[in-house]
């Protein structure tokens, strides 16, 4: 158990979140699998089936930003439970690249920092693997835990410097990833069961911040939970947050309606309740609806049902007329700045899944194959030719 009394004394200084300057209306998506899916032959394709740079036919459709995550270190070895992100995807050298070819089409660029290896959400928040060994080296918790806020506060400020530097400053940074039971595990981990370690999370939040303001001040940071349209949660979540400090800029939620049960409408109301509490902006940092029932292998995808949405529309028009309600309602809804849809690129390949199996590099399922924005061929689909209508 950490000495969370003692560990109080290590928090950063903070103050309360400030508003925000207003922007046109975002809507794009996660980008993160990009380079892999290059990578292993992947090929997209216009709605009249013509070949075309994947990003290139997002803008042309409408999208005007890209969600980029960050993981420390990849490939064999760096994963967790025997899978493991592959090598050149999604660390620091492939998202400086992806950030050069968002900006060189004008797109704005949502940074994620997941402060992992690997995948991260509410079960698992697990540190980097080089930064456990350093860790390890030290004497006791106290150590440990300050030296755990200097290597947040370095990196994040070092991430972001470097894209700077290269003349591709994001335009939104989020500490971590669906972070409603915090990050860095076991030190940030807070729950509405055990609250007590609230004060660790907030100075892990505060020295991540911190790192991000000295290398751009004018990125707008956002915290981020799963759960959109569950007020209790986020009032729980961001009036502790607010009890210790923290500084954001942004609220961050995820909004599927299969594992939500809400509709657009209730998403619509949730955001406007949260953003009048916090006085600040919301971005939808995931959404996602099936274009089918079944993945291309023929088994159930990640969402397994539509929510209170009917069955029938996991079809390309059912995706189309789901995300056409759902922009057109977060367009309409103050304070809203946009959203990012999971995963409009991450289509059928038999060489690429939600990541790759310990000793043998094979791909495990991938689960989101039948929510992408483009078909099982890798054709732009119908929901496509509705996005400039909020984007423009």
């Amino acid at each position: 158990m950490l000495d969370r009394r003692t560990l109080l004394a290590s928090a950063l200084a903070g103050a309360l979140p400030a508003r925000a300057a207003a922007t046109p209306f975002l809507a794009g998506g996660d980008i993160s699998a990009l380079t892999w899916m290059e990578r292993v032959g992947a090929v997209y394709r216009d709605r009249d089936g013509q070949p075309g740079d994947c990003l290139a036919l997002l803008k042309r459709y409408g999208h005007n930003i890209v969600r980029i995550r960050l993981y420390e270190q990849v490939g064999p070895g760096t994963g967790a439970d025997g899978w493991y992100w592959p090598e050149g995807s999604m660390d620091l050298p492939d998202v400086l690249a992806l950030a050069r070819r968002a900006k060189a089409l004008d797109l704005q660029i949502q940074l994620t920092l997941h402060y992992s290896d690997f995948w991260t959400n509410s079960k698992t928040q697990d540190l980097p693997h080089a930064w456990r060994r350093e860790l390890r080296k030290l004497p006791d918790e106290m150590a440990r835990f300050k030296r755990l806020l200097a290597l947040v506060q370095a990196r994040s400020r070092a991430v972001v410097q470097a894209l700077v530097d290269q003349g591709t400053a994001p335009e939104f940074v989020s500490l971590g990833n669906e972070i409603e039971h915090g990050l860095l595990y076991p030190y940030g981990h807070a729950t509405p069961q055990d609250p007590g370690a609230w004060p660790l999370l907030g100075a892990l939040l505060k020295a991540g911040h911190a790192g991000v303001k000295a290398a751009h001040p004018g990125a707008r940071i956002v915290l981020h939970l799963d759960g959109g349209g569950d007020e209790a949660k986020y009032r729980d979540w961001f009036d502790n947050a607010r009890r210790q400090g923290v500084r954001w800029d942004v609220i961050g939620s995820s909004y599927y309606p299969f594992w939500t049960r809400k509709t657009v409408a209730e998403m619509a109301a949730f955001c406007r309740a949260v953003t009048t509490r916090y006085d600040c902006e919301l971005l939808v940092m995931e959404a996602g609806f099936n274009f089918a029932p079944l993945r291309a292998d023929g088994w159930p995808g990640q969402l397994e049902n539509n929510g209170p949405y009917p069955a029938g529309m996991s079809s390309p028009e059912g995706q189309r007329d789901f995300m056409a309600e759902l922009l057109a309602a977060m367009k309409a809804t103050p304070r809203v700045l946009g959203l990012l849809y999971w995963d409009p690129i991450m289509i059928a390949n038999p060489k690429v899944g939600w990541a790759l199996q310990e000793g043998t590099g094979q791909p495990g399922p991938n689960v989101v194959s039948n929510t992408t924005l483009f078909d099982f061929q890798g054709r732009a689909l119908p929901v496509l030719d509705i996005w400039k209508q909020y984007t423009l």
